[in-house]
C-alpha cells in the first residue's frame, strides 16, 4: 500500500476497499501545452516532479521526506497547488508553490485532512476535498486559502473536485448507492447530475479544455481500470480509451485537447503515459524502479518562433516533427514552450545536405528544447 493510503486509513479509519479504489487526479486547461507536473516515490518518499511533454528534463519539486502528491497547476502555468503532510504526521494541507517548486505556503492549515486541489479557471479559487465536517466533502476556498466555503454535505464520501474550464460546474466522484460514481454540480454546490450509473467504480474525473467531454477511470469494462470518455452531459455513449488489461488511471487532457496523460501498470510500477486523445498512440514518458502517476499538465501561455533559413548552391527540403515546418514553402513556425521539436534537412537530388548552423550544428537531425525564439540554417551544396 502506497504511503499517502496508509496515512489515510490511521487517521481516518476508512475500509481497505475504499482506499486502494482511490488515487488523485486532475489536471490542465485550455491552452498551449507546457510540462507535466506527476507523483514518484522513486526518491522513497512521495515528490512532485516535473518533465516536458516528451518525458525529458525530470525536475525534483518539492525535494523533502514529506508526502508530497496531488500536483494541480494553475490555469496561467505560473502556480502548483499540492497536498503534503509536511507540517504534521497525518495531516495532509493544501499547498501552492512556484512552478520550479520555490516559495511553498500552507493554504488550509487546518488539523483535518486537506486534498485533491483544483483552480478555478479564473485562478480566483481552488477546490479541495477535506475531512474537517467529518466525512469525505468538497469545499472551496480563495486562491490564498481565505473564505472556506462548503459546497456538499451528506452521508456519502465526496472527493476529487475538478472545475470545468468555463467555470460554472465541479464534476467529482462520490460514494453513492454502495459504489463510486461520477457527479457534477454547479460551482456552488447546488444542481447536482450524474453523469456515470453502473455497477462497477468510476474515479478521477477531467474534463476536456473545451467542456464537451470527461474521460475518467472506470472498472466497467475489466474490473480493473480503465480510461473512458464520455460527453459532459453524461447522456452519450461511452467510449473505452485504453481498453487494456493494465491497471489504467488518473487521465489528464492536455490543454490543447489533442492528447490524454494517465498512469499506467503492466508489470511492478506504474509509469505516465500519454496518448492521443482517441486512445491512440500510447507513448510511454517514465521508467524507472519507482511509481510515476497522477500525471497534471501546465498550460502554457507562452509560444516562441523556430526560423528557418536555407542556404547554399544546392537544394532540399527541412521538415519538423510536430509539423508546422515545411521549409520549402513554411519556414517559421510558432510552437509552445517546452516541447521538443525536430528538423529533418532532405537534399534534393544532385545536392548535398552540408550541415546546420545557429542552434543546430551537424549533419544529423536537429532537436530543440523550445525555451525561447530559434533562427538556424539548413545549407545545401551541389558536389
Amino acid at each position: 500500500m502506497r504511503l499517502d493510503f496508509a496515512i489515510m486509513a490511521t487517521a481516518i479509519a476508512c475500509s481497505a476497499t475504499l482506499l486502494t479504489a482511490s488515487w488523485p487526479a486532475s489536471a490542465g486547461y485550455p491552452g498551449f501545452d507546457g510540462r507535466i507536473a506527476f507523483t514518484t516515490d522513486r526518491d522513497g518518499d512521495n515528490e512532485i516532479y516535473s518533465m516536458n511533454p516528451d518525458g525529458s528534463d525530470e525536475t525534483n519539486l518539492t525535494q523533502n521526506a514529506a508526502s508530497d502528491f496531488d500536483a494541480a497547476w494553475s490555469p496561467d502555468g505560473t502556480m502548483i497547488a499540492f497536498a503534503s503532510d509536511r507540517d504534521g504526521f497525518n495531516d495532509w494541507d493544501v499547498f501552492v508553490m512556484d512552478a520550479d517548486g520555490g516559495h511553498p505556503v500552507n493554504l488550509t492549515n487546518d488539523p483535518a485532512l486537506d486534498w485533491n486541489p483544483t483552480w478555478s479557471p479564473d485562478g480566483t479559487q481552488i477546490a479541495f476535498t477535506s475531512y474537517r465536517a467529518g466525512g469525505g466533502e468538497i469545499f472551496v476556498m480563495d486562491a490564498d486559502g481565505a473564505n472556506v466555503v462548503q459546497l456538499t454535505s451528506n452521508t456519502f464520501y465526496d472527493r476529487h473536485p475538478k472545475w470545468s474550464p468555463d467555470g460554472a460546474r465541479i464534476a467529482f466522484e462520490t460514494y453513492r448507492d454502495d459504489n463510486w460514481e461520477i457527479f457534477v454540480m454547479d460551482a456552488d454546490g447546488t444542481s447536482e447530475i450524474r453523469i456515470t450509473d453502473n455497477l462497477e467504480y468510476d474515479f478521477e474525473p477531467d474534463w476536456s479544455p473545451d467542456g464537451a467531454f470527461i474521460a475518467w477511470r472506470t472498472g466497467l469494462f475489466d474490473g480493473v481500470g480503465d480510461i473512458a470518455v464520455i460527453s459532459s452531459d453524461g447522456l452519450g455513449a461511452i467510449t473505452n480509451l485504453t481498453n487494456d488489461p493494465a491497471y489504467d488511471r488518473e487521465p489528464a487532457w492536455s490543454p490543447d485537447g489533442s492528447r490524454i496523460a494517465f498512469a499506467t501498470v503492466d508489470g511492478a510500477n506504474f509509469d505516465v503515459v500519454v496518448m492521443d486523445a482517441d486512445g491512440t498512440n500510447p507513448i510511454t514518458l517514465t521508467g524507472n524502479a519507482g511509481n510515476d502517476y497522477d500525471p497534471d499538465w501546465q498550460p502554457s501561455q507562452a509560444q516562441w518562433t523556430v526560423d528557418v533559413t536555407k542556404a547554399g548552391a544546392g537544394s532540399g527540403i527541412v521538415r519538423s516533427r510536430p509539423a508546422g515546418i515545411r521549409c520549402g514553402s513554411d519556414c517559421t513556425q510558432d510552437y509552445p514552450e517546452g516541447i521538443t521539436v525536430g528538423l529533418r534537412a532532405t537534399a534534393s537530388a544532385g545536392s548535398t545536405f552540408a550541415g546546420w548552423s545557429g542552434a543546430c550544428s551537424g549533419v544529423g537531425d536537429c532537436f530543440l528544447t523550445i525555451d525561447g525564439p530559434v533562427e538556424l540554417t539548413a545549407t545545401f551544396s551541389k558536389p
